[in-house]
């Protein structure tokens, strides 16, 4: 199972099937602020710029390629023990459960931990591996100095954050 998803996520990054006019996946580093886009397989970390009434901007500085599959069980740490003020780090990974036994155990995972002194909520869209569209999908937000999952049971090609906000309390 574990081959067959990687032949998949191969098949299909390669190809870059997407029907976004432009996909901003970043290459220089810093990037100016803005909207980008990440591939299956990235550790990225964002920098974010408070404009006020609570909304964020960001920037991408950095992103590496990340080689393997997470394991849900074994819950490895996977952040640095250097923590960079005003930025998120996030993993965009392919993960599994029961050791990757049967295709139900195989997922996508958007693994972050915010290092700002705020909770925070964004927006972002994800292309399936199985479609060309993009489609806006639920974000649970990330509280200050902790990690948080988003957990999708079909393969995903690229994400794209924006929409960066402090959780507002009622």
């Amino acid at each position: 199972m574990k081959k067959l998803f990687l032949l998949i996520t191969l098949i299909f990054v390669s190809m870059k099937i997407f029907s976004q006019e432009r996909i901003t996946v970043p290459v220089k580093f810093p990037t100016e602020y803005g909207k980008f886009t990440f591939e299956l397989g990235s550790k990225i970390v964002i920098e974010l710029k408070d404009l006020g009434n609570d909304k964020y901007d960001y920037r991408v500085l950095s992103i590496e390629p990340f080689d393997g599959y997470y394991s849900m069980d074994k819950r490895e740490k996977l952040f640095s023990a250097e923590i960079k003020a005003n930025t998120v780090e996030l993993f965009f990974m392919g993960a599994f459960y029961n050791e990757g036994k049967d295709d139900k155990d195989w997922k996508t995972l958007l693994n972050l931990r915010n290092n700002l002194d705020i909770p925070i909520t964004f927006k972002a869209d994800i292309k399936y591996y199985y479609s060309d569209i993009f489609e806006n999908t639920s974000i649970a937000g990330a509280f200050p100095n902790a990690s948080g999952n988003e957990i999708w049971a079909h393969k995903i090609d690229y994400i794209t954050l924006y929409d960066f906000e402090k959780i507002k309390r009622k």
